[in-house]
């Protein structure tokens, strides 16, 4: 990992450089894309040649990447992009699936993805539509985790770390355990995510259980009640908590690195590190639900988004990980190291968790915040 200096020393230079890669490969790689599928004989496959591509309608977060990149791909393909709305939680686009509303591509968390794969709350994805899928990294080019009975409905592209975030002011180091968040030396001074699962499984995996599948219930209670204890604020909003560290009202807890490395950007004295016990992954997804009316578009969308340029940019702007190995390849060597993760560490992914575990869960929290 890098401290907060490499933080600061990182070049404006580089984000002008992605974006004058971005509008200089645009019409050359659009271009190479279309007669590439046009040779294919698609029977979907159309040439663009008023530039009146129809209609996108998007709902989605990740919304400074997103805002950004838009304009590139609707001057590139002629498609008129409508943002239905922003949303912060994965229960807010389920909330309108399930009313049935009407929208092309959406951006559902791994766990979410898979309860609404199951709902047929989405629609089968044609990968053949999507050539820019094998600029990930090869594990999930085809990754079971997206598929059902063979067919894939989402395309993963963000890996996000739910890790141990710190003051580098206060440690001089990085801590090694998720023991760091009940140190009574840091009492106040400790903020962790307001969130079921984030509480009851990083407890889990300080206590050598299984976040996904926990057994040591008791156990799990009692440490987090005396944590509770030391705690200064739990966070829901994600920049509430990235404030409370780029402010030093707190030196540890519990925040993603891409909001750790976005503050370390604007100079806090904060760094980010996956414990030696592991820290919970989120991966996010692009997916076109059901309702789509124009679902070729979002599959355009999707294809656009990963190709190296443009995801190289949510990088740059959010300061998240990514599953495309080719963005990686578009970034400098120093800021690459942003991202580096160290090889043995434990990452489960959040998966839909059995619905009795996640009331278990729910309830276990609930009892802990009440007490």
């Amino acid at each position: 990992m890098t401290n907060t200096n490499r933080a600061q020393s990182v070049s404006l230079d580089r984000r002008s450089l992605v974006k004058g890669a971005a509008g200089a490969v645009a019409a050359g790689s659009a271009m190479s894309a279309a007669l590439a599928q046009a040779s294919t004989g698609n029977p979907g496959f159309f040439v663009n040649r008023n530039q009146d591509g129809g209609e996108l309608v998007i709902l989605n977060w990740y919304q400074p990447w997103i805002a950004e990149v838009v304009p590139m791909f609707e001057e590139e393909t002629g498609i008129s992009v409508t943002q239905l709305a922003t949303y912060s939680s994965n229960d807010e686009w389920w909330a309108r699936l399930n009313a049935g509303e009407k929208f092309d591509f959406f951006m559902p968390t791994t766990d979410w993805f898979q309860r609404a794969m199951q709902a047929d709350l989405i629609q089968e994805l044609d990968m053949d539509l999507i050539p820019n899928n094998a600029n990930l990294f090869e594990e999930f080019q085809a990754n079971e985790v997206y598929q059902k009975d063979g067919n894939t409905y989402a395309v993963p592209f963000s890996r996000v770390y739910y890790c141990l975030t710190y003051n580098t002011n206060e440690f001089s180091e990085a801590p090694t355990s998720w023991e760091a968040t009940w140190d009574e030396a840091h009492s106040g001074r400790i903020t962790m995510q307001d969130q079921a699962y984030a509480r009851v499984g990083t407890t889990a995996l300080l206590l050598g259980d299984d976040p996904l599948n926990p057994t040591k219930w008791d156990e799990i209670r009692d440490r987090l009640m005396d944590q509770k204890e030391l705690v200064s604020k739990y966070w829901l909003d994600y920049q509430n908590g990235m404030e409370m560290f780029a402010n030093e009202e707190v030196v540890v807890g519990q925040l993603t690195a891409g909001r750790t490395r976005m503050a370390m950007a604007d100079g806090a004295p904060i760094n980010w590190t996956v414990p030696d016990e592991g820290c919970l992954t989120f991966i996010d997804t692009f997916a076109i639900p059901r309702t789509s009316e124009n679902p070729e578009n979002g599959h355009k969308f999707i294809d656009f988004l990963h190709r190296p340029d443009i995801m190289a940019l949510q990088m740059e702007t959010l300061f998240y990980d990514t599953l495309n190995e080719a963005a990686r390849a578009e970034l400098d060597e120093e800021f690459a190291s942003w991202f580096e993760v160290r090889e043995d560490a434990i990452l489960p992914l959040a998966l839909d968790l059995d619905p009795q575990v996640r009331s278990q869960i729910d309830e276990l929290w609930t009892e802990v915040k009440l007490s």
